[in-house]
């Protein structure tokens, strides 16, 4: 079998994967990866027992990281899930400020007013820096060698912060605006700093020094033709795609909109809509035409939606038990198969549903209407805040309960929804090490891909291929 194995190298090898560095995976809050995901057959591949987690875990390189509501950072073996190393920010019970990894270090900022810098693969403190006297509770963004992220729960109006990724504070600004950034995550537009504020506005800061680009109210119809009263306030990080910014906001259990803006040379304009959705707290992403949202506070019913991204009309509305505060994730790939995970083009988008004993839920786009393709509720009851990591072809998530999982399909490496013999060379490859090792190729669950876990594959494949021979053989297939 061996031998027959090494026949087949000459498949070509899997594509390469990318990482999920941070809060919707990049500077821009993209959420989105060409990365195949599970569109079928959900399998837990891992659980491991961390604290409470409120945030999305991030994947960069072989480890997952893990930022706990008790302020202590994990990271874990992605291929199997055992714990590399630990490191303590603050005891404080609910941190809710998403981590970000950039040039081999971990960046994570805590309600006592620090931001932590820890080496991505030992946990070493490398420094700490003391940035306010406030909370610091909004997603950490990454980009260029520096480190920006905003603080809370405080009256005078908020400052936003720049870091270098030595621990030198840049600059920090203020607007003068009432407001505060929690979970005001910022993006990052060529040479500008894009932030909402909870009290409706959107800034435009040069992010080489912090002084103010533009600013703009989202109820100033002087300025914005789709301007609302009733804005309420933004809980959500701001997203970018092709010259427009997305944000959403939500003004009470049952009113909340969600936002296009046009952004021209770091300033807003006049161009873009808005569109009453229902409360959101869901950062926005758009592809191919279609902006991705969730709806729904805590303990109410909520929705996945998806509107028509140059007329801000909702295409449709999937709606599930629990609110969807987390922002979706999506998986595109432009495999030539259409069955089992991912691929022929075919849009998966994941989220969690904020609710005790919540659920991971995988829709797929079908067009006029979305369908359900699964949902994975995990062993423990915890409560699930915020959304998921794609990264590998598996997906990462974690609980109030103090666990984090990796979903996937063990043996199925090219994601095609079938284990075969090119699934099987794959895993040779990664055992060789011309392939980066991916957790569904362990199949021996010993953390590492080795020629044994090949053979398994090579077994497993040999076996599904004798049992669509026989179905053949009896007539059930035609």
């Amino acid at each position: 079998m061996l031998f027959a194995l090494v026949c087949l190298t000459g498949i070509p090898a899997a594509a390469s994967v990318s990482g999920w560095h941070q809060f919707q995976k990049d500077p821009l809050h993209t959420g989105t990866t060409s990365d195949a995901a599970p569109g079928s057959d959900p399998v837990l591949l891992w659980s491991m027992q961390a604290g409470a987690i409120n945030v999305p875990p991030l994947v960069a390189g072989d480890l997952v990281y893990v930022y706990d509501a008790n302020g202590t950072m994990w990271a874990f073996d992605r291929r199997c899930g055992s714990m590399v190393w630990r490191n303590e920010t603050s005891p404080w019970f609910i941190q809710s400020s998403t981590p970000a990894y950039g040039d081999d270090m971990i960046f994570a900022a805590e309600r006592d007013g620090d931001l932590h810098a820890f080496d991505a693969a030992t946990g070493e403190r490398l420094w700490k820096a003391h940035a306010t006297d406030h909370a610091l509770a909004c997603p950490v963004t990454y980009h260029d060698h520096r480190v920006y992220v905003g603080e809370s729960y405080c009256r005078a109006p908020a400052r936003y912060f720049c870091y270098d990724e030595n621990g030198t504070m840049v600059w920090s600004s203020s607007t003068g605006v009432a407001g505060a950034y929690e979970w005001c995550g910022a993006c990052v537009v060529d040479q500008y700093l894009i932030h909402p504020i909870s009290s409706g506005n959107l800034v435009s800061l040069f992010r080489e020094n912090g002084t103010m680009r533009d600013i703009i109210s989202l109820a100033d119809d002087q300025n914005i033709s789709f301007a609302r009263s009733d804005v309420g306030r933004i809980r959500a990080s701001v997203s970018h795609h092709r010259g427009y910014l997305y944000v959403a906001s939500e003004y009470s259990q049952e009113q909340g909109y969600i936002w296009k803006i046009r952004l021209d040379c770091g300033r807003f304009i006049d161009s873009g809509w808005s569109t009453e959705i229902g409360f959101s707290t869901s950062t926005p992403v758009v592809h191919d035409g279609r902006v991705y949202v969730g709806v729904g506070e805590h303990g109410c019913s909520g929705n996945l939606v998806c509107l028509n991204d140059s007329t801000g009309d909702v295409l449709w509305s999937y709606p599930v038990p629990a609110g969807v505060k987390s922002s979706p994730v999506l998986s595109i790939s432009d495999s030539d198969s259409d069955s089992g995970g991912n691929s022929g083009g075919d849009v998966h988008i994941y989220f969690t549903t904020a609710t005790a004993n919540g659920s991971l839920y995988c829709l797929r786009d079908c067009g006029a209407s979305a369908e359900l393709a699964w949902a994975y509720n995990p062993p423990d009851s915890g409560y699930i805040l915020q959304g998921a990591a794609i990264s590998d072809g598996m997906v990462y998530f974690g609980t109030g309960g103090g666990y984090v999982y990796c979903i996937g399909r063990r043996g199925d490496l090219d994601y095609d929804g079938e284990i075969s013999a090119t699934d099987a060379v794959i895993a040779l490859q990664m055992a060789a090490g011309s392939e980066s090792s991916a957790p569904g190729a362990d199949m021996d669950c010993d953390c590492r891909v080795t020629s044994v876990d090949a053979l398994v594959v090579l077994r497993d494949a040999a076996v599904m291929t004798q049992h669509a021979t026989t179905f053949m053989k009896n007539g059930e297939v035609n």
